[in-house]
């Protein structure tokens, strides 16, 4: 999903970054609020886990990559803010060290894995618990992990397809290549991502009490997640 340099025209180039700029401005602001202090190790121990999977990709025919995103976990555990920046430290390091994505189309790496790929899973989870009454954690946990991985991908192939003659396919290709692909790499990000749910509340179930998603679904009188009991703000 790593969108390599010459691959976009340069009006898809503009336009990613303004939008990624907006949303980096809203972020960095928000985070000191956000982030609880307690919450960083997690924080560097997801960026490191998740920059390790997303090194390991297969190629898309009419695409680019597909690979685990992590993108659901980050948005969930720590915050949509503090997501975005822990998903664009793993694409910056990777495209800096390790050419994996070009500079010019960091913005459109960053919009899709960083933007719609932690976003759009963070809101969906969101809805689910609220819905469910906190019951229906892993479900959501899954749903959001591969509804996000899916769109992150589909976003990349619009972008991809509308930046013909510079890209070679068009969106007709483009689109359904890293869907189809993504769908399946969807089904282990979000078994990954309910996993991980899973293994801190069976390890450290007091670390879900500080993340700020929980903090906030606590705030619409959920005070059970899972079995997860969470403290009220």
């Amino acid at each position: 999903m790593h969108i390599p340099d010459g691959f976009l025209s340069p009006a898809v180039i503009v336009t990613t970054y303004v939008v990624v700029v907006i949303f980096w401005a809203i972020s960095f602001r928000r985070v000191k609020s956000e982030l609880d202090e307690r919450m960083v190790p997690l924080m560097a121990l997801l960026t490191a886990l998740f920059f390790a999977a997303q090194m390991m990709n297969y190629p898309v025919i009419g695409g680019t990559t597909a690979h685990l995103l992590g993108g659901a976990s980050l948005g969930i555990l720590l915050g949509p803010s503090t997501g975005l920046i822990s998903m664009t430290i793993i694409l910056v390091l990777q495209c800096l060290l390790f050419g994996d994505g070009g500079i010019t189309a960091l913005g459109a790496n960053v919009l899709n894995m960083g933007v719609v790929g932690v976003l759009v899973p963070y809101i969906l989870f969101v809805f689910i618990i609220r819905a469910t009454k906190g019951k229906q954690l892993f479900v959501g946990a899954f749903i959001s992990g591969f509804v996000g991985d899916v769109l992150a991908a589909t976003s990349a192939g619009l972008e991809l397809g509308l930046s013909v003659p510079t890209f070679l396919y068009g969106v007709s290709i483009a689109v359904p290549a890293m869907a189809i692909h993504h769908s399946i790499i969807g089904l282990a990000e979000g078994l990954v991502t309910a996993a991980l749910l899973k293994l801190l509340i069976t390890s450290k179930p007091e670390v879900l009490n500080l993340s700020p998603t929980f903090r906030h679904l606590s705030s619409f009188k959920i005070h059970q997640v899972g079995g997860l009991p969470l403290e009220k703000n």
